[in-house]
């Protein structure tokens, strides 16, 4: 009877101490999950992904909930785990495309600067902006100039991108080195809308990405 005992206490030890050894692990496994976490969450980009993108009807892609460049500025910053910043109008342009054909029209004939919503209070963490735009009349929208023109871009490696039906980059590239006359302006990509919002735009983006060394 002792002997059967004593088996017993000794199985309820071991078994105790495997338990204890596994609760042991389980917890140094979720700790260090947790730093990978703490630590992902902490790691800050040199990266800014900038864009400026209409939402509503959109010539040759119908009615949208995310814009042609907004999807371009995705793919941008999934890739490169970056951080962003949308710029947004206060004043907010019609969901219908010939309202505001017409309001982009206007502003440019003005030399308009829409006012922006927020501010980007640590612009001077950044090495590296990417600077996303549709084009309007054969331009930057107006918005994107006043944003070009509410920072310090010397020093900073500036990479445009654009959508666009038919028009390219219209030449607004050579524009924002005009503007940026320090900085270091990187070769753009420029993607009609419809092709943006399709996996072969992702793809040409991503490889557009790689050709630039990143």
């Amino acid at each position: 009877m002792k002997k059967g005992l004593t088996l017993l206490v000794l199985l309820i030890s071991l078994f105790g101490i495997t338990a204890c050894e596994k609760n042991i692990e389980k917890a140094e496994s979720e700790s260090k999950a947790q730093d990978v976490l703490e630590e992902t969450e902490n790691v800050k980009s040199n990266i800014l992904v900038v864009y400026f993108s209409r939402t509503g009807a959109n010539y040759n892609v119908g009615n949208i909930e995310i814009g042609n460049s907004a999807m371009m500025a995705s793919y941008i910053k999934d890739y490169l785990k970056a951080d962003s910043f949308e710029i947004v109008p206060v004043k907010k342009y019609s969901d219908d495309y010939e309202t505001t054909t017409a309001e982009a029209q206007k502003e440019k004939e003005e030399k308009a600067r829409p006012e922006i919503k927020d501010k980007i209070e640590n612009f001077d963490d950044y090495d590296t902006i990417f600077i996303g735009y549709p084009i309007w009349w054969g331009d930057l929208p107006m918005i994107v100039y006043n944003f070009l023109e509410s920072y310090n871009f010397n020093g900073k490696t500036v990479v445009p991108f654009n959508t666009h039906e038919g028009s390219g980059n219209a030449g607004t590239y050579e524009t924002i080195k005009s503007k940026l006359p320090k900085a270091n302006i990187k070769d753009g990509l420029a993607l009609q809308g419809v092709v943006a919002r399709t996996e072969s735009g992702k793809n040409e983006t991503i490889n557009w990405l790689k050709k630039l060394g990143y």
